[in-house]
């Protein structure tokens, strides 16, 4: 299933006789068409960008929906907009290959205060959840890295061609629930991994899982970065000091997710765990990414050779 897909089905299931609000519906007004189609009463979308909200309108206009969808230029967070009526269901795309780094996070929980009526009941967004997994992987092919997006220590990867092979399963790092409305601005997560498998560990891997359904947060991934397929990206955090893992070989990494405003950061710190608990660091923390929402523009900006 393609994420136009999930998020088409799970528009289809939710949306229905209510008034819905399109968090930054960009050109095509994709979300915000596909509510419409599916009987919501009336859908306001918004989008900040004066060209793609041009383009929106048109988009909107073509599909014959100019009744039922209002295309406002704003974004949702400008303090001077009020909607004409406030919303039952909140519908959005804001996802990054982090998954909080667009900003998800402080967007939802400020139009959930401005924007959303008090009598509105959960399930509240369509996706209803987003996260972030990490596992401590081997370096990524060298042959392959001139391809890959960004520089330094933090780089965007081909799930499939690129990507080092994980050392053990990847666990959740951040998690945004947006099914009630009430995802967690600040987290901090202490992951212990076991090597499952000998080798130089040299980086730390993100992928993305986004569940679409409205009540299906605690069901399995819709969509997954991690995927054959997928137009998301791996997130590659390359260690500052690699170091040579036996099988069995404990592994904690802290992660720290700072959501609250409008320019999202991380910390990474990993370290080696002994047998009698002492921590051997793998070097210093990785600041993500960097105070850019643009991820590339971060990436150019740190300096680290391998």
């Amino acid at each position: 299933v393609t994420r136009t897909e999930a998020y088409r089905k799970a528009i289809a299931a939710a949306a229905p006789g209510k008034v819905v609000l399109d968090v930054g519906t960009g050109a095509l007004a994709l979300l915000a068409i596909f509510a419409a189609e599916a009987g919501a009463r009336h859908v306001y979308a918004l989008e900040g960008q004066p060209s793609a909200a041009a383009a929106a309108r048109a988009a909107v206009a073509s599909a014959n929906l100019d009744h039922r969808i209002t295309v406002l230029e704003a974004f949702s967070t400008d303090l001077a907009l009020e909607l004409p009526e406030r919303a039952e269901l909140l519908v959005h795309e804001l996802i990054g290959e982090v998954a909080g780094e667009e900003g998800a996070c402080a967007a939802i929980l400020d139009a959930m205060r401005r924007h959303v009526a008090d009598a509105a009941r959960p399930p509240l967004s369509v996706p209803s959840r987003a996260s972030t997994l990490l596992a401590p992987c081997l370096a990524p092919d060298p042959d392959l890295l001139a391809k890959a997006a960004g520089a330094g220590r933090a780089l965007k990867l081909d799930a499939r061609s690129q990507a080092g092979r994980p050392l053990a399963h990847p666990q959740v790092c951040e998690d945004l629930r947006f099914d009630e409305g009430s995802p967690s601005p600040s987290q901090r997560r202490e992951l212990l991994f076991c090597c499952e498998a000998a080798g130089v560990l040299a980086a730390l891997n993100l992928h993305v899982e986004l569940r679409c359904g409205a009540d299906a947060a605690d069901g399995p991934p819709d969509v997954s970065s991690a995927w054959n397929g997928s137009h998301w990206r791996i997130i590659c955090i390359r260690l500052e000091r690699p170091a040579s893992v036996a099988r069995g070989q404990r592994v904690k990494v802290r992660v720290d997710a700072a959501l609250a405003g409008q320019l999202p950061s991380y910390t990474f710190l990993a370290a080696l765990v002994s047998d009698d608990g002492t921590l051997t660091s793998l070097g210093a923390p990785l600041e993500y990414p960097g105070g850019s929402l643009n991820v590339n523009d971060a990436m150019d900006q740190m300096s680290f050779t391998w």
